[in-house]
């Protein structure tokens, strides 16, 4: 029974407190990169600067609503007209309250831009730059360090600024500024989101979980937990460094008075 337990307990924190916690992490920092952005480079600079990430921080929203079968109602990517409402976007969307895959839908349509994010850096680090990234590392030990995670993110980008052109490191460096300033700040609505998914997602959990167990599938349910363990992390350092990054530029172009 212990043993039931830990294996229950296991999967709710890789797939519930894993996900909810690194979103936090990367949504406060985000929250910071944005402060900086309009410090130092005033309101406008959230449109002219961060309005690719704010367009990507609301398809996010909108992708997940419409795969989880949610009625969307209105998607404003980028509010031109954001000191009257102060919102830089919105996508209003609404379902079933009966319906458990409409409901638990919420804990990835509140958390999507984080991903989404992340996914657009990624591929533009891949195609950009030519880089050949490397995860074979990723979970092949059952150790999992931030250390270790960091040092990865640093090869990649070595390997990557290293494989890339001038011109294609510059483009680059400006999209990864124009999506991390504003893409990874989640507000207090997007996490009030999630947690109208928190429950059903961790039902669905626990069946599956049980499937796995029932099955004798353990040893393929812990290199899950560990995968997505890892991932989770490597993700949430990755934000990180592009954040930085981003923060850093954004206050050399302060000092220089651009905007």
């Amino acid at each position: 029974m212990e043993s039931y337990l830990k294996w229950i307990l296991e999967i709710i924190i890789t797939f519930t407190v894993v996900p909810y916690l690194t979103a936090r992490v990367v949504s406060w920092i985000g929250h910071v990169a944005k402060e900086i952005l309009v410090n130092n480079l005033g309101n406008n600079s959230q449109l002219v600067v961060g309005g690719l990430g704010v367009v990507i921080h609301e398809l996010g929203h909108a992708i997940f609503a419409f795969i989880f079968g949610h009625r969307i109602t209105k998607v404003q990517l980028l509010n031109f007209h954001y000191k009257n409402s102060g919102e830089l976007g919105s996508v209003s969307h609404s379902w079933n309250e009966r319906n458990i895959y409409q409901r638990l839908g919420n804990f990835f349509i509140g958390i999507a831009p984080y991903y989404m994010c992340s996914l657009v850096l990624y591929f533009l680090q891949k195609y950009l730059l030519n880089a050949q990234i490397n995860f074979t590392s990723i979970g092949a030990d059952s150790t999992i360090t931030i250390s270790g995670i960091t040092e990865l993110v640093l090869n990649n980008l070595k390997t990557s600024f290293v494989n890339g052109t001038w011109s294609m490191i510059l483009v680059y460096l400006v999209l990864t500024i124009m999506i991390a300033s504003t893409g990874y700040d989640l507000s207090d609505a997007d996490f009030q989101t999630v947690n109208k998914g928190v429950l059903p997602w961790i039902v669905v959990q626990f069946v599956v979980g049980n499937i796995f167990i029932i099955l004798g599938k353990m040893d393929t349910l812990d290199n899950y937990l560990l995968q997505f363990t890892s991932f989770s992390v490597l993700f949430m350092v990755h934000a990180i460094f592009s954040m930085i990054l981003a923060m850093i530029f954004i206050k050399i172009l302060g000092i220089f008075d651009i905007f």
